[in-house]
């Protein structure tokens, strides 16, 4: 064998060599697919940093939720409040801009999870100052010391798409200048982005209180980021409280009110609340209140007036004037209080015209109007004449007169009449009419839910502040994060997950290199026959 092998050297070098090319091409197909899965591992990791989970909320939460997380994890996991916006960038000088913004409200916490430093935020200037990564400040050309321009949405607890919320795009929206004080690369923070995909995000960090001060969200945060965790889920529901989960309990004199921050409890919240307040044998009403921009009666009207609709016999705190207790009302009937049933005139049996605003699919606002019988006269006493049956309208709340309003929908400010004026003066939101609730379901009801407020009584034996400090409790466990949308997303594993994907690299690549791998396999085997052709001759 040795002989042959001297002998047919140049031959057998030939098949060696075929070999080594066939082989070469398969490996460096196996490599290359490895190789695109390890380069999508790294840069899911890279602009993740240390982060292994994160809460993204659409409602601000309190910041000191981090805190309390932190603590209840322990040595488990470590807790970075932030505020997360999408927005806009502008050059104030040359006007480059630069869109799908991410712009991040940033401590030393934040910085500490990519081993980076924003420690040049802290620096004092004629405006705040601004981190950005380098293809932000290509996109841009900005240099160190050059104003930028953010602009981004103001958050609100309200839906667009209620009367309350934002309806026109420059109400909605906010600007800050600041100083360019530093750039960095598009890497590790720069790079940073909670979204599963690999293009190059435009990142500006501003340092957390002037983002927060900004929104005018002093102390709150949307964005939770969790390092190293352990029962991440029961820690979390552990350390929530009544306003991170968007829900108000207002304690009156002889009775407790549950509101949203949301401006409408939703449906399910409803029915989790009905359901607490049964098992306790506390009595509810649930309240529905409304604005209506006229009641009339005949040729007289009474502008922007609350209307509130409810089961007023379940209240037993509606009186008329002649001192009865308030009648059960059909679909079409209405109560109107003293002052307004005196301004128009009104009497038992009367029609009475509700004019209201509809908001429609597109944002916009539609006159409605419906026509009611009037049964009967409320007195000014009780639910009859409290303010609280209104919820903090945002604009209204706190006004000192009428015509101070900053209504996210039309007023004509004209309309307004001195008696009106006294009324605000006196009861404030005080409702001026009551229909029941069926028919304010029917007129009122969105998507978001059909009650502004539960009202609750106390408990058998119990004040009210007892029975609020037991249903607080109760809503505790019975109202889950996750129910109205505070769920950590495991982003580190998704992103794993991702960079391996459902593609298996080293097969397509093999597949792409197939050509050249059959044609270093018949090289190989064409060598080889000659190596036996020659040998037998």
């Amino acid at each position: 064998m040795r002989r042959s092998l001297i002998y047919f050297w140049q031959m057998h070098l030939a098949v060696v060599l075929g070999v080594a090319v066939a082989t070469a091409v398969l490996t460096g197909a196996l490599l290359v697919g490895d190789s695109v899965r390890g380069s999508l591992r790294n840069l899911s990791l890279d602009r993740l940093g240390q982060i292994d989970d994160a809460l993204v909320s659409e409602r601000f939460l309190r910041a000191d939720l981090a805190t309390d997380l932190s603590h209840q994890l322990g040595g488990d996991g470590r807790v970075v409040a932030a505020v997360t916006l999408r927005g806009m960038a502008v050059h104030a000088q040359k006007g480059s801009r630069a869109s799908r913004v991410q712009i991040q409200g940033v401590d030393d916490g934040f910085a500490e999870l990519f081993d980076a430093d924003v420690s040049k935020l802290l620096e004092r200037g004629a405006f705040p100052g601004v981190v950005v990564n380098e293809s932000l400040r290509r996109e841009l050309d900005a240099q160190i010391g050059d104003a930028v321009l953010l602009s981004f949405a103001s958050p609100s607890d309200i839906h667009r798409e209620s009367l309350f919320g934002h309806h026109e795009l420059t109400d909605a929206m906010q600007m800050l200048r600041l100083t360019l004080v530093d750039v960095l690369p598009d890497k590790g923070m720069g790079r940073f982005g909670l979204q599963a995909h690999q293009r190059m995000p435009f990142n500006a960090f501003v340092l957390l209180p002037t983002l927060q001060k900004a929104l005018g969200q002093p102390n709150r945060v949307n964005t939770l980021l969790v390092s190293g965790q352990k029962d991440l889920a029961r820690s979390f529901s552990h350390v929530v409280t009544l306003d991170d989960l968007g829900l108000v309990i207002r304690q009156g004199e002889d009775h407790i009110s549950i509101e949203s921050t949301q401006f409408v409890l939703q449906s399910h919240m409803v029915l989790t609340i009905e359901g607490l307040t049964r098992d306790l044998g506390v009595s509810s009403l649930p309240v529905l209140t409304y604005l209506a921009n006229a009641i009339r009666v005949g040729e007289k009207e009474v502008p922007y007036s609350t209307i509130v609709a409810m089961d007023v016999t379940d209240a037993g705190a509606l009186t008329l004037v002649d001192g009865r207790d308030a009648p059960v009302l059909g679909d079409d009937d209405i109560l109107l209080n003293a002052w307004t049933a005196k301004d128009l005139g009104a009497h038992v049996g009367d029609a009475v015209e509700v004019v209201y605003f509809e908001v429609d699919s597109k944002e916009s606002f539609v006159t409605r109007s419906h026509t009611f019988v009037l049964k009967g006269i409320v007195a000014m006493t009780g639910l009859g004449a409290d303010p609280t049956l209104s919820p903090e309208y945002p604009g209204l709340q706190g006004a000192d007169d009428m015509s101070a309003w900053d209504a996210p929908f039309p007023v004509d400010l004209n309309r307004i009449r001195e008696q009106d004026e006294g009324y605000w003066d006196v009861y404030q939101a005080a409702p001026k009419a009551f229909v029941s609730a069926a028919m304010g379901k029917r007129l009122w009801q969105s998507r978001f839910g059909v009650s502004t407020s539960i009202r609750l009584g106390a408990l058998d034996g119990k004040s009210i502040g007892e029975t609020a400090v037991a249903f607080r409790a109760g809503l505790k466990e019975r109202v889950l994060p996750q129910s109205v949308g505070l769920v950590f997303q495991p982003v580190k594993e998704q992103a794993l997950g991702s960079s391996s994907g459902a593609t298996d690299f080293s097969g397509l690549f093999i597949g792409f290199s197939q050509f050249l791998i059959v044609s270093a396999a018949l090289l190989v085997g064409l060598l080889f026959r000659l190596g036996v052709e020659q040998r037998a001759s």
